[in-house]
């Protein structure tokens, strides 16, 4: 079956093994550990034993832990680890045997020098920040006064004169100094510099006249500026402050080389921290037992297909450990762990970005693969992009090391480009028009309105194998009428609208959707109390035929999708053929088709899979998947920087 059957298992052991027991569920990492407290048991096992704690431990494994991860930040910050495009799904995590992750963890103890070290670089790194940022905004300030030549500091009110640096809006230049002449006695206007918004000038008047001055330019929004401890023009000062930023660019290179001294450490600190993470997550969760005075007690599930291995484990290792099972009671959450076989596997991943399955729910993942299959091909449907798609599925799956979900995308891709290959074949797409060998079918971009027909019918099919889903939960649950009255009169009132259009059949078509409508109306209102509302709720359910239509005209998104990938392509080809023969053109021509072809095939393909997804959640899994299960998630290794791999 594709949901895995669970057992809830229960393992009482002395404390003295608790470690070692620990150590072996972690390594098998087949146990999701549940807190024994949360669980019903919990009211039988309360009056002989307590919650268990952590020890005191914990405490520094976790600041050790946050130092590294620190110290790894930082290093990212300034040297980042650059990784390729397929990587960026994949991980791309560093290789080390185990004797070399042995090696490196033995050097644990350094984590906290390495630790301050950084500590005391980013704090120089910040101090020449906060400068050179400092710096910049001061020359920004004393740009727009750069060709005055004239001390900053000799600028300021004395006895009989009043001067200054001010700023107006460009605008009100003008009309300042028109209005000047009536308003002041003597004075002295210097225009230095303008840009977009204001005019920047210098201004000297008599002392006496400050209340008018003061009220003119209040007036005029006229702004002061000052340059306090400044001596010299504010060419001198721009001067000497890119002299500064230049001595700080050279004290940041100076504690850039000290970081890449440091960096010599990383590949220790990410073993260090894939270890000590894995030994905080050991430590935490002791929070989940119970315990006595000697004993301690350890409930989870555990996957029926490795209960027998587990329990042979614990007998071997152990030799106080008890490990009893039983099957989950109904009211209990438990975790769902999927595992489909063949081509069907590959699309898991697709099920999961959506939701989980209920423990009691149809896994839709092997409903959905052939549907999933045929749409792709449709989308992309180019026999060359197919092959390419594939070859590529299948180098990557054998250089890279990668989880099981990462297998699952890279298999994914793998039967797409088998289905593309297919429907390029029939569709007679090579590279678009590249190579010229007929269709086997028809080719759309000829008959655009037969490929949506088809679209249309291979959709309809969708939506009812969806609703015959739908129908069979119905059954399985001892609810029949309900499949009859949800799903059944839907499919006549549905089949019978369609054959309304073929000639010949009206009357057994008009008599279908009569009777399906009929039924709907008698039985859409059910759960209504009174007549009235149950008649009315039934009227009203044969507005969800818009819902259906709409469901039926998601699916052009297949000829949409599968034309523009083949337009692309043509067009493509189109601009390589205009260009002229030689060397050069032949040069140009191959890096035009290189490059063209090879952004086709990633916008396609990225295309391809979210439309075809959005047409299983929306249009499929909207029939009868509920969703919203809980995955599980056994206690075992993690590895965020490191993969420990075996010798070939």
């Amino acid at each position: 079956m594709p949901i895995i059957e669970m057992k809830k298992v229960f393992l009482l052991g002395h404390r003295e093994e608790r470690e070692n027991i620990f150590n072996l569920l972690h390594n098998l990492g087949s146990v999701e550990m549940i807190d024994v407290k949360s669980g019903e048991s919990w009211e039988e096992f309360q009056t002989l034993a307590e919650p268990d704690q952590p020890p005191e431990s914990i405490s520094q494994i976790d600041a050790t832990r946050s130092d590294i991860r620190y110290c790894l930040d930082f290093f990212q910050r300034y040297y980042p680890i650059k990784k390729s495009f397929i990587q960026q799904f994949t991980g791309g995590k560093l290789e080390l045997s185990k004797e070399q992750f042995a090696d490196y963890v033995n050097y644990l103890d350094r984590a906290s020098e390495i630790y301050d070290a950084c500590r005391k670089v980013e704090d120089r790194l910040a101090r020449l920040r906060n400068q050179e940022t400092q710096s910049r905004n001061l020359i920004a300030e004393l740009k727009p006064w750069e060709t005055l030549d004239l001390p900053l500091e000799l600028v300021k009110d004395g006895s009989y004169a009043a001067m200054g640096f001010y700023t107006i809006p460009l605008e009100n230049l003008l009309s300042l100094k028109e209005a000047m002449p009536g308003k002041l006695s003597l004075h002295y206007l210097e225009e230095v510099s303008t840009d977009n918004e204001f005019a920047y000038f210098y201004f000297a008047g008599l002392a006496e006249e400050r209340p008018a001055m003061a009220e003119l330019f209040k007036e005029k929004t006229v702004t002061t500026v000052t340059f306090p401890n400044f001596s010299g023009t504010a060419a001198q000062n721009i001067e000497s402050l890119f002299k500064k930023l230049d001595t700080l660019r050279e004290e940041r290179t100076s504690v850039l080389a000290e970081i890449e001294t440091l960096l010599e450490n990383r590949p220790m600190l990410m073993a260090c921290y894939d270890y000590i993470d894995n030994e905080f997550m050991k430590h935490e969760a002791v929070s989940n037992l119970a315990r006595t005075e000697n004993s301690f007690l350890l409930e989870g599930w555990v996957p029926v297909p490795v209960l027998g291995d587990l329990e042979k484990a614990v007998h071997e290792k152990a030799e106080t450990a008890v490990l009893v099972s039983r099957d989950p009671e109904a009211r209990e959450n438990v975790p769902v762990l999927l595992h489909n076989k063949g081509p069907a596997d590959a699309y898991e991943v697709v099920t999961k970005l959506f939701s989980t399955p209920q423990r009691r729910e149809v896994d839709p993942t092997p409903l959905m693969a052939p549907f999933f299959f045929i749409f792709f091909g449709i989308c992309l449907g180019d026999a060359g992009y197919g092959i390419l798609l594939g070859l590529l599925a299948v180098y990557l799956s054998r250089q890279l090391k990668i989880g099981q979900s990462g297998q699952q995308l890279l298999k994914l891709l793998l039967l797409g480009g088998i289905s593309s290959l297919i429907f390029g074949v029939l569709f007679g797409g090579y590279f678009g028009d590249l190579i010229k060998v007929p269709p086997l079918w028809f080719d759309p971009l000829d008959e655009p309105m037969q490929m949506l027909y088809y679209c249309f019918g291979i959709g309809l099919v969708h939506i009812y194998f969806g609703m015959g889903v739908q129908a069979y939960r119905n059954i399985k649950a001892g609810k029949p009428l309900s499949a009859l009255f949800d799903q059944g009169f839907w499919f006549i009132f549905l089949n019978g609208l369609i054959l309304l259009l073929i000639p010949g059949l009206e009357a057994v078509a008009r008599s279908m959707a009569i009777a399906g409508g009929a039924g709907l109306i008698l039985t859409q209102g059910r759960s209504q109390s009174g007549i009235i509302l149950k008649f009315l709720s039934g009227v009203l359910s044969l507005y969800n035929i818009t819902g259906y239509l709409s469901d039926v005209l998601s699916y052009s998104r297949l000829l949409a999708l599968g034309l523009a990938t083949g337009v692309i392509a043509v067009a493509i080809n189109s601009m390589g053929e205009m260009i002229g023969g030689g060397i050069v053109g032949t040069a140009v021509l191959s890096v035009v088709l290189l490059g063209g072809h090879s952004f086709n095939i990633v916008i396609s393909t990225l295309s391809s899979y979210v439309h075809t997804s959005r047409l299983q959640y929306v249009e499929f899994f909207g029939k009868f998947f509920e969703g919203g299960g809980k995955p599980f998630k056994p206690f075992g290794k993690s590895a965020s920087y490191v993969d420990v791999v075996e010798p070939e």
